[in-house]
């Protein structure tokens, strides 16, 4: 519901601000007053027209029916706002957000009744009116509706993971090669995890094999002076216990050395650096030993579902079809419960534009390909002719008398904004019209632009709009006012106090 509307520098105005309140609130004034100009800058801040105030805002009541997502916050309201710069900006809950995301966001909470979308009366949204309808009829159908959503994902589920089967069993020859093939690489270098860094080890110390070996024999000349420097410690009674120690420290060495020499002479050169090569050419591929270890491992599991496939396959495609032919039989059940609750949903429909002098609608049933709704396309039919043809005037009041069945069936709640449309219609049909929108009001809050009484007089709240010195001027009337206005509409501004009489009872008779 929205609780204020608010625009500075709009086409004509200087300054509207305005608290809304809830049910049906009329606007009437005079023409060229700028009713359209205010409808449209309330329809700018759900991104359904063009922003024409400098700045424009909307404070809302939080609805259920609104998922706000990163914008919601802790408070009771949400504030809407538009500014009209260089650029126009919008802000929700003084967040910015684009205009095509806004106007989806509130899209399930507010419509525009003047607009004709096809939408509003598609074949999904009608086969929510009827099922609620059945719902009323029998609490199990709405379990027999769950039930069937189920098996439906189910199947569809299965039927992804069937068709996936079928797009590998057309290539599995390709893919079991190709498996092979990649596990057949690996397995020739049978890399094993550490193994690069020993190698490259040990081709370090290949590289220096005729160095080491050249400094270790220069380097052992020292032990032929080992007995005169023993000699010459002793005779300076020297401890010879320290020199000792690292002569037999430095002889360890350098047999060490000798050894690692002699394994290195035994070592295939030309092997090492080959496997040198064939360990990087997969870390080349694969980034290191382990990622390509990791890959063997997913191809070998790969391998074996090719190997299988044809055996699953044949079990799914047996689960497939049983699942279709439950959820088909469980469509036609719903089908025929439908098709019996259109009846009511025609009988109370037919009640409304019987009023509103027109004709009766008839729900129309084709069969469509299974789905998660199930089999049924549903159309309307308004004596031989169908939406498409339908003038606006009866696009719109079918639109409405719809709405009203499946708020009174299914509690729809949200915002209508009503451009005129009690326009060129006879008094029998303009009170019609104002009787269905106070009774859609119990759910609806609805802003309508009218020129009729009797839209005006079934108001909760009344907002019209005037010119004084040349400027635009909105105004919530109470009830004397009210009385002046509606004598207005009845009979122009010469005959107001000839009309006052009739106005006053019938606001009278929309009170009741």
């Amino acid at each position: 519901m929205i609780e204020r509307f608010y625009a500075k520098n709009l086409v004509g105005f200087e300054t509207l601000d305005l608290e809304l309140e809830p049910g049906l609130i009329a606007i009437t004034g005079p023409s060229g007053a700028g009713k359209s100009v205010f409808m449209g800058a309330l329809l700018a801040l759900f991104g359904l027209s063009n922003v024409q105030a400098d700045i424009s805002e909307v404070v809302l009541k939080k609805s259920v029916n609104l998922n706000l997502e990163s914008f919601d916050n802790d408070e009771a309201e949400i504030t809407i706002r538009a500014i009209k710069k260089e650029k126009i900006r919008y802000f929700l809950n003084d967040l910015t957000i684009s205009k095509k995301r806004l106007s989806n966001l509130v899209s399930p909470l507010v419509r525009h009744i003047a607009q004709r979308s096809n939408n509003e009366l598609s074949s999904e949204l009608l086969l929510e009116l009827l099922d609620a309808e059945a719902v009323k009829n029998s609490k199990d159908y709405a379990e027999t509706l769950e039930n069937y959503k189920n098996l439906y994902d189910l199947y569809r589920r299965k039927l992804l993971r069937l068709q996936e089967m079928k797009a590998d069993e057309k290539r599995v020859k390709e893919l079991i090669e190709f498996a092979e093939f990649e596990i057949s690489k690996i397995d020739e270098v049978s890399p094993k995890i550490g193994e690069d860094e020993e190698l490259m080890a040990i081709k370090r110390k290949l590289s220096k094999r005729e160095k080491i070996s050249e400094a270790i024999s220069k380097a052992s000349r020292i032990f032929e002076s080992e007995d005169d420097v023993l000699e010459a410690l002793t005779l300076i009674e020297s401890d010879s216990v320290l020199f000792n120690e690292a002569m037999n420290m430095l002889r360890n060495e350098f047999e060490r050395a000798q050894a690692m020499l002699e394994e290195l002479d035994e070592i295939n050169v030309e092997e090492v650096l080959n496997r040198i090569e064939a360990i990087a050419s997969l870390k080349r591929r694969y980034g290191s030993i382990e990622e390509a270890l990791s890959y063997r491992d997913e191809k070998i599991k790969e391998l074996e579902y090719y190997k299988n496939i044809d055996h699953e396959l044949g079990g799914l495609e047996q689960e497939v079809e049983e699942l279709f032919d439950k959820i088909e039989k469980e469509a036609k059940k719903i089908s025929s419960i439908r098709q019996n609750a259109a009846k009511g949903v025609e009988e109370f429909v037919n009640n409304l534009l019987l009023d509103l002098r027109m004709g009766k609608i008839s729900f129309t049933f084709s069969v469509k390909p299974i789905d998660k709704t199930g089999i049924d396309s549903v159309n309307i039919d308004l004596q031989g002719s169908n939406i498409a043809t339908l003038s606006g005037g009866e696009f719109n009041r079918i639109r409405l008398a719809l709405l009203l069945c499946k708020s009174e069936l299914a509690g729809g709640k949200g915002i209508l904004l009503i451009d005129e449309i009690d326009a060129n219609v006879s008094g029998d049909e303009s009170i019609a019209i104002a009787k269905l929108l106070k009774r859609l009001s119990k759910s609806y809050q609805i802003i309508a632009i009218s020129h009729q009484p009797h839209l005006s007089a079934a108001a909760k709240q009344h907002i019209i709009v005037t010119k004084e010195s040349g400027k635009s001027v909105a105004k919530v009337l109470n009830s004397g006012e009210r009385v002046t206005e509606i004598s207005r509409m009845i009979a122009g501004e010469n005959k107001m106090l000839e009309a006052r009489t009739l106005a006053e009872k019938i606001l009278e008779e929309f009170s009741s």
